[in-house]
């Protein structure tokens, strides 16, 4: 009967080692697989960053909209971030942190300035309107306040409010900020929002998800990678 109890035990102390040692090795794996995605990532950076300093050394790219097509192929929802650099009035979506989108943006003016700091999507809606700025018409349509603010307006009898429009709607605070098309005049023109154009928004507004990261500073992180 001893026997038979040692032989048991011994048997059960095997598999443990034999199980502890398969974890082991798949953690090494893991580590390995980890560790070459990092260097990838890397690589595909500092090779997007070339790509985009020779699209800043083009006369007029302040106007353009740069596209690095092979970096939005590898483009999720899962891996963007979005910076936007108000000195300059750019914005940049980034996959694993490389550049793979560089476009005009229109951040707020003086008297309504878009705040600075780390933010993320809270949510996002394609047709949206907004509740705090807009136009007051009267019962005929004729427009009475063409830059109405809510918060500071009173409606006259009979006249109502109509929200400004504001496509591709990615919403970064609870006090109305967020990014959506817009007019982009190469300066700052909001009341706070992050304006962009269309063709910038739609394809930003397809790979964003609740909680992607946004940077908002006076320079983009992602121009200066060892800062």
């Amino acid at each position: 009967m001893q026997n038979h109890a040692i032989i048991a035990l011994a048997a059960l102390v095997g598999i443990c080692l034999f199980t502890s040692g398969c974890a082991i090795v798949e953690s090494y794996g893991n580590y390995r697989e980890r560790i070459k995605e990092s260097r990838a990532a890397a690589q595909m950076r500092e090779e997007g960053l070339l790509a985009h300093t020779a699209f800043r050394a083009e006369t007029g790219w302040k106007r353009k909209t740069y596209r690095n097509e092979t970096i939005l192929a590898l483009a999720t929802p899962a891996n963007v971030s979005l910076e936007i650099a108000l000195k300059n009035q750019r914005g940049f979506l980034l996959v694993q942190g490389a550049i793979a989108m560089d476009f005009p943006v229109a951040s707020g003016k003086r008297s309504h300035p878009t705040p600075s700091g780390k933010f993320a999507i809270r949510s996002k809606k394609q047709n949206y309107h907004s509740n705090l700025y807009g136009k007051i018409m009267d019962v005929e349509g004729n427009v009475l306040v063409a830059d109405a603010d809510t918060r500071r307006d009173v409606l006259p009898e009979g006249a109502t409010f109509s929200g400004a429009t504001m496509p591709y709607w990615m919403r970064l605070t609870d006090t109305g900020v967020g990014l959506h098309v817009g007019h982009v005049p190469g300066r700052p023109a909001s009341h706070g929002c992050v304006r962009l154009k269309r063709e910038a928004a739609s394809k930003i507004f397809a790979l964003v998800k609740a909680g992607t990261p946004v940077v908002i500073a006076e320079s983009a992180p992602a121009l200066n990678p060892k800062l």
